[in-house]
């Protein structure tokens, strides 16, 4: 099983608990080690790797919020290597999850002040 499938395995069972849902504002990431999220950020990472052909590799997510929108709005800060300067460095991502569609979308990548 893909990590792209199982992540909508996640995501379904999501849909289920909707009590914890807050409709417009950013809202904290409560367990930002919880898979799901750290998946959301490798995603991030290749995406923007494939799309702008920045040498970057994946460490973790290390602080984030959600919006809920049509769908899921989730804003990453990513602690990645930038491969060219041998050196950590921090990104800010946001991804959009549909889960009805069982798909995500990179909507923005930037570097991230360090924090």
């Amino acid at each position: 099983m893909s990590s792209i499938e199982a992540a909508s395995i996640q995501n379904n069972a999501r849909l289920q608990d909707s009590d914890d849902i807050h409709y417009g504002g950013w809202v904290a990431i409560m367990d930002i080690n919880d898979p799901y999220v750290q998946e959301l950020g490798r995603f991030a990472v290749m995406e923007h790797a494939m799309q702008s052909k920045e040498d970057v590799t994946f460490t973790k997510v290390v602080s984030g919020a959600t919006q809920v929108v049509a769908g899921k709005a989730y804003r990453l800060v990513i602690k990645g290597v930038s491969n060219s300067e041998k050196m950590f460095s921090y990104f800010e991502a946001v991804v959009l999850d549909i889960p009805w569609e069982h798909s995500w979308k990179l909507l923005s990548f930037k570097p991230h002040p360090i924090v």
